[in-house]
């Protein structure tokens, strides 16, 4: 009677013999970390080279405190659902295929049977590209390591890890995400070409390799990390299965075809690897941003001045210390928010200067990230009659017509204004290497507006309910009406995205949002913005904090305005989602604020614990805000 048990318990025991049985599915079993190495030497001489010493104390570290080290085949077989992945999983690569790795980590990896990936550009190895200042092993070291069992090897591409010139500035860079631009004819390649150039190198790679070890590589590796959507395609007919870039963070089963991989630097040694380790190389640096007037910089009837101009605009910002800036993308000498030329060669408007690329590139070689600054719906097009076709409408005064706000926008309900604009963001992501998109504030309708007729027609076919002006929407449909409009907004955004991530696929997204928005619920009426709908779309929400614009101009009163706005935010739990953007110079008065109030301003948003901080406008020539007074801007002053 002993061994009796009831029928409830055996079911319970039954049920936990199954659950033991059945491969975790959790996030963390989907989840792995992917450690990108270089060369490993005695003596590190470039912030790439993890010196050995450093190399085997991460090694330690990771054996020491439950990290289990796993192959690609191991990834392969998870993926398919014939493995579970251990907790805490990771993967060692190594780029280039350095003869340290020959004659130090391979020994290593044999010693403690770890496996690893080497990425090899074929065209290297018997011709090493002037970048390479250490050794590279040879076809028949690389043969041997591949044939350990323990090494796996990945195509680093054929002849792709170079940089290529991209503009008419003659900037260069990388060969596998960037179009060729031919200077003799000035001229861009064209996707076609792209696709094709991408096309005949990777096969080579393969080529090369079965022939030099007999295997045939499944694993590619981006050369600096850096592909589009386009490279994506040519690889993936080739049947690789695992891709690596160089995104930070976790990688996922889910996404094998875009493999996160953390770059490894001898900069901050074992203790920032620790550090870095801890968080799954996630963490986001606190954002410190500068919104740069780009018509400020340009002359259009002197690249020579632009560029000498853009030259001190830049030893300005990494003097302020800014991680970030806001680029102008657009032109608006007149100030007019109405836009109708850009500095980006592009099928939709006049080019006022094919500038934005090298302003970008120049900003980001300094490490500064740069977010394109570019309106959604306020361009005036050069065809007249089409631009007004398209022009939102309003209801005012017991008519219908085109509408008199600051913005005069395109409407958002006509798909020919969704197709405009998708092919002007379509070449501002091709031909600009830039890290985001901030959506300009032209992103909105009031409660008048739109009553556009392709508006009205979408608004019947999704709930079956006609609209006739000049009469406005009953009460009982108001909600729907608000909810219609508010939504167009973010799915024509979401439309913008996925685009330019097809080219810039590690591209983020912010977007502007009126200050009245975040603290009264009833501002969605007259704007159709909501603050949640925002943090949910978008990586960052810029809020306008312009108290001056507000008519607050007592510090005491902004800074009680300043709490409400931090409070909602709390309130959403949005700290690291929500950057407050500060006004510098006072529009309404024409003049710069003081640096003595805008430096309470900044130094009480700190204090109240705001992550991203920003401001806007800036002027080098003028020196406004002031160098020396606006310090505390910069990330490296945090509290």
């Amino acid at each position: 009677m002993g061994y009796l048990v009831s029928a409830r318990v055996f079911k319970r025991i039954i049920f936990l013999l199954i659950l033991l049985f059945i491969p975790i599915s959790a996030a963390g079993a989907d989840k792995f970390i992917v450690l990108c190495y270089h060369d490993i030497p005695e003596v590190a001489l470039t912030p790439y080279d993890i010196p050995q010493h450093i190399f085997i104390k991460q090694l330690e570290y990771l054996r020491q405190n439950g990290y289990n080290f796993i192959s690609p085949e191991e990834i392969r077989q998870a993926k398919q659902g014939r493995f579970t992945l251990p907790d805490k999983a990771v993967l060692l690569t190594f780029d280039d295929g350095y003869l340290s790795f020959y004659h130090f980590v391979f020994p290593l990896l044999k010693l403690y049977r770890i496996p690893a990936v080497i990425s090899i550009a074929t065209s290297w190895i018997d011709q090493p590209a002037k970048q390479i200042s250490n050794q590279l092993m040879s076809w028949k070291q690389i043969k041997e390591v591949i044939d350990s069992g323990l090494v796996f090897i990945s195509s680093h591409t054929h002849d792709l890890h170079k940089e290529i010139v991209y503009n008419s500035a003659g900037n260069v860079g990388p060969a596998s995400s960037l179009f060729l631009y031919d200077p003799a004819n000035k001229k861009y390649e064209r996707e076609e070409l792209f696709s094709q150039r991408i096309a005949a190198d990777l096969p080579e790679s393969i080529r090369i390799i079965q022939k030099e070890t007999g295997k045939r590589p499944h694993l590619l590796t981006w050369p600096y990390g850096e592909f589009n959507n386009l490279a994506l395609i040519e690889a993936q007919k080739l049947g690789f299965e695992i891709i690596f870039t160089l995104e930070s963070g976790l990688a996922d089963l889910k996404h094998l075809e875009k493999t996160n991989r953390n770059m490894i630097t001898n900069e901050l040694g074992i203790t920032y690897f620790i550090q870095a380790l801890k968080k799954n190389f996630a963490d986001q640096p606190k954002i410190r941003a500068a919104q740069i007037d780009l018509d400020l910089i340009v002359n259009p009837a002197s690249y020579e001045e632009s560029d000498r101009n853009l030259g001190l605009l830049i030893e300005r910002l990494v003097a302020l210390g800014v991680n970030t800036v806001f680029l102008q993308g657009f032109c608006d000498i007149e100030g007019t928010g109405n836009i109708r030329s850009v500095y980006f060669p592009n099928r939709v408007l006049p080019v006022k200067m094919d500038f934005l690329s090298h302003a970008v590139h120049q900003i980001r070689i300094r490490g500064i990230q740069v977010y394109v600054w570019m309106p959604v719906l306020s361009f005036e097009l050069p065809d007249a009659k089409l631009n007004e076709d398209l022009k939102v409408r309003e209801y005012k005064d017991g008519k219908v017509k085109i509408t008199t706000s600051w913005y005069r926008r395109l409407s958002p309900f006509d798909k020919r204004t969704l197709e405009l604009v998708r092919n002007l963001y379509r070449d501002l992501a091709a031909h600009v290497q830039l890290d985001g998109i901030l959506f300009q504030d032209d992103l909105y309708l009031t409660d008048e507006e739109d009553f556009h007729p392709a508006a009205l027609q979408a608004f019947e076919e999704l709930h079956g309910i006609k609209l006739t002006p000049p009469k406005l929407p009953e009460e009982r449909l108001q909600e729907k009406w608000l909810s219609f409009k508010t939504n167009i907004l973010t799915q024509y955004t979401q439309e913008l995205i996925d685009l330019v991530r097809e080219y810039r696929p590690t591209a983020k997204f912010a977007r502007n949002i009126y200050s009245e928005v975040v603290i009264n619920p009833k501002a969605q009426n007259w704007f159709s913005q909501n603050f949640a709908d925002f943090l949910k779309n978008y990586e960052y929400t810029v809020i306008m904090a312009y108290p001056q614009m507000e008519g607050i101009k007592n510090l005491r009163e902004i800074k009680g305005w300043f709490s409400k706005l931090k409070k909602e935010v709390d309130r959403h739990n949005a700290k690291e989602k929500v950057l407050f953007k500060i006004q510098s110079y006072d529009w309404q008065e024409k003049s710069w604020l003081k640096e003595k109030t805008l430096q309470k301003e900044i130094k009480f948003l700190l204090a109240n614990g705001i992550n991203h901080l920003g401001y806007y406008p800036d002027d080098v020539f003028k020196n406004k805000p002031n160098l020396q007074k606006l310090y505390d801007i910069s990330a490296k002053t945090l509290p």
